[in-house]
């Protein structure tokens, strides 16, 4: 399963990494920015997860890049709590797989892996 993290934050996109490391049916790829975004350009993945903060809004704007375009990753958003409400609206929009809160939350976490594990595996 191919993993794109676009992550600026790099104690983020690291526990992200690192997470999805432990599992050998994930391979990552990193990263930033619009130069990181036209890696989808060149190959499918599965999940990209792209973070947005307080400071800009170039996160969302790669979300609304990403979305424009045909693609059948999942979409993962990472942004804080304070973000939470304006990103919930999001969801059904940008049809987003999930949503995950920094500070990281492990079992949130763990729980976001173990919903794209399932959806990875092949239909019996």
């Amino acid at each position: 399963m191919d993993v794109l993290i676009l992550e600026r934050d790099k104690l983020i996109r690291d526990q992200i990494l690192v997470g999805l490391q432990n599992f050998p049916e994930f391979a990552v790829d990193l990263g930033e920015g619009f130069g990181g975004l036209n890696m989808t350009k060149q190959k499918d993945y599965h999940c990209v997860v792209i973070g947005t903060n307080l400071q800009d809004d170039n996160g969302m704007e790669l979300v609304e890049t990403f979305c424009q375009h045909e693609h059948e990753s999942d979409l993962v958003l990472v942004t804080t709590t304070r973000r939470a409400k304006s990103h919930q609206s999001l969801r059904a929009r940008y049809d987003v797989f999930s949503i995950l809160y920094a500070p990281l939350d492990p079992r949130e976490f763990f729980r976001l892996v173990a919903r794209l594990r399932r959806r990875g595996q092949p239909a019996a």
